[in-house]
């Protein structure tokens, strides 16, 4: 997409997960960081034996989900993410007392959880006050578990956003253009007038193509990006959107 003035944008939707919001570490350093608090400072394995792991528990897990949830609704108990783990550590080759082993790392992620890790991205609150001062209306969809009003609320942000969607229920959760959608609605905003700002080009990205929606990639600053016209603008700061709109 060429670098211009986007025109006729009235709301702007974010994902909230690296997008808003990053944490002190990535995903992939807690779980090596938990591994090593269960099974000692010698445990190893490789990132790729890691992610194929996560991707199996996740496969797993979206599986319950799918056959439990009948709409966008779901909050997952204790023992379903227990049974993520227990899946995680299998595909890493654990077996030994595998059900104490996964009760311990669900809590230590519990306690992670508990401690609130997520931090709003330096100048997010700038960008969305500026904004909102111009008049655009906001919103937030992530695919996301648990509501995360009280984050929004604990970081002085949740008065700025008039809609929020959040699930991880698949057909719902993102690339399915579902909450997007449903942002347009609560915002009384025709989809083609909204912008929808994220990480991934799989999820966020192929999410906005599907709604309707202008597509703005957030990228991390000096990360290989498609170099040819895409359908979707790309910026590497958030501040970049006001240059935008």
């Amino acid at each position: 997409m060429a670098s211009k003035k986007l025109e006729g944008i009235k709301a702007i939707i974010f994902d909230l997960g690296d997008t808003l919001y990053t944490l002190p570490y990535s995903v992939e350093e807690y779980h090596m960081k938990f591994l090593r608090n269960i099974f000692g400072d010698d445990f190893a394995i490789s990132s790729r034996d890691l992610n194929q792991a996560h991707d199996a528990a996740e496969t797993a897990l979206s599986k319950i989900i799918d056959d439990n949830a009948s709409g966008p609704a779901y909050s997952l108990s204790t023992e379903e993410w227990v049974y993520f783990d227990r899946i995680l550590l299998e595909n890493l080759g654990i077996k030994d007392d595998i059900e104490k082993a996964s009760k311990q790392y669900q809590k230590l992620w519990d306690e992670l959880l508990k401690s609130q890790p997520n931090v709003l991205r330096a100048g997010a609150r700038e960008v969305l006050e500026e904004l909102a001062s111009r008049g655009y209306k906001l919103g937030v969809a992530t695919n996301w578990a648990e509501d995360p009003h009280d984050l929004l609320t604990s970081s002085g942000i949740r008065h700025l956003f008039q809609s929020l969607q959040w699930t991880l229920v698949k057909g719902y959760s993102k690339p399915s253009p579902y909450m997007l959608i449903m942002n347009a609605h609560e915002l009384g905003i025709n989809p083609y007038n909204c912008a929808f700002v994220g990480n991934k080009i799989n999820l966020d990205v192929e999410a906005a193509r599907r709604a309707g929606m202008v597509s703005i990639l957030l990228a991390k600053s000096g990360a290989s990006t498609p170099t040819n016209d895409t359908d979707y603008l790309i910026i590497t700061d958030l501040k970049d959107l006001l240059e935008y709109l």
